[in-house]
């Protein structure tokens, strides 16, 4: 069967819509999930080297302060583990026993990369981009959390202690070796936020 010359551009266009047919849509959001797992294991090691015995039974406010946008969610992750504490929230400051001022000084996600072999790069004139080729090629991240809790009686305002700082580390890094051997190196399964008996 012989091609048309009006044929040809209808077969070009009837490629064209099926490609797109098949195409996926990728989500992306602010942080990767890698990311927020560093994040979040990063907040529950810090919350464990933390000691909320002395909070145990009363009721209490939280303010909580932090140097970027995560500071949200930590604040009401951290609440979450008050109350998994026995550590009654109250709603109004004057309900409250006890003013906790909670600083998350540390806070983030940081990625590190080492690489040895031929980087991607565009052949001149035919605008082709030739992919990297990695002999050795490590991509690390981690995630760090750093969590200090001041206490102010609820009553008179006055001073009561302050905690040493709970700190919390996570890792994930991707390794990549003569182009095909990849592996992964993490630990990010290991949870550390310890209940205890209660």
């Amino acid at each position: 069967m012989l091609m048309t010359p009006t044929k040809i551009p209808f077969l070009y266009l009837l490629l064209l819509v099926q490609g797109c047919a098949v195409s996926t849509q990728i989500t992306h959001t602010p942080r990767s999930s890698v990311e927020q797992q560093l994040l979040v294991r990063a907040l529950e090691r810090a919350l464990a080297n933390l000691d909320p015995q002395q909070f145990k039974g009363k009721t209490v406010t939280v303010d909580f302060f932090g140097l970027t946008p995560d500071k949200d969610f930590a604040k009401e992750f951290f609440i979450a583990w008050l109350q998994s504490q026995r550590v009654r929230i109250a709603t109004e400051s004057k309900q409250a026993q006890l003013r906790l001022k909670v600083f998350a000084s540390v806070l983030g996600v940081d990625r590190a990369q080492s690489f040895f072999g031929t980087p991607a790069f565009t052949v001149p004139l035919i605008n082709f981009v030739m992919p990297e080729i990695p002999l050795y090629k490590d991509v690390k991240h981690s995630g760090h959390a750093e969590i200090k809790i001041t206490t102010i009686d609820g009553e008179t305002g006055e001073f009561v202690g302050e905690s040493a700082p709970g700190i919390g580390q996570a890792k994930h890094d991707d390794f990549t070796i003569l182009i095909v051997v990849h592996f992964t190196r993490t630990d990010l399964e290991k949870q550390q936020w310890d209940l205890g008996p209660g």
